[in-house]
């Protein structure tokens, strides 16, 4: 019983140590859309929405560019993101959550997914642009 209690902390020591890993570890990660804007109005990461060239035009999240998804060159052209932290999102979740599987596979760094997409951000009344 006294070597159980004596290792004790150090199993939850280890524990605590694990989970601290994982919550730091970046790749491709989902965030709500409140987290999504304050990160976009840094300015610091680039944000690509992967919509059609016809959706982005209908409106977008301010200094977005469009890189579409069902393009053949997509996964291309997102490679240059490859070690770079970005911003990306689509209509509802369902072409990011295919591309931050594959882009998580690439081995992807660090970039941030709107998680339910520009409905999300529609639905937190945040504005979108037209150009």
């Amino acid at each position: 019983m006294k070597k159980i209690l004596l290792l004790l902390p150090l199993l939850l020591g280890f524990v605590f140590y694990s989970n601290a890993q994982s919550a730091d570890s970046k790749g491709v990660v989902s965030i709500a859309a409140k987290k999504f804007k304050n990160m976009a109005e840094t300015g610091r990461y680039p944000i690509i929405d992967i919509r059609t060239a016809r959706e982005f035009d209908e409106g977008h999240i301010k200094g977005a560019i469009n890189i579409d998804f069902y393009k053949k060159s997509f996964y291309g052209k997102m490679a240059e993101y490859k070690n770079k932290p970005f911003l990306f999102y689509c209509r509802s979740g369902n072409r990011t959550s295919h591309a931050l599987k594959k882009f998580n596979q690439m081995g992807f760094k660090e970039a941030y997914e709107l998680k339910d997409g520009i409905i999300a951000w529609k639905r937190a009344d945040f504005n979108l642009i037209q150009e």
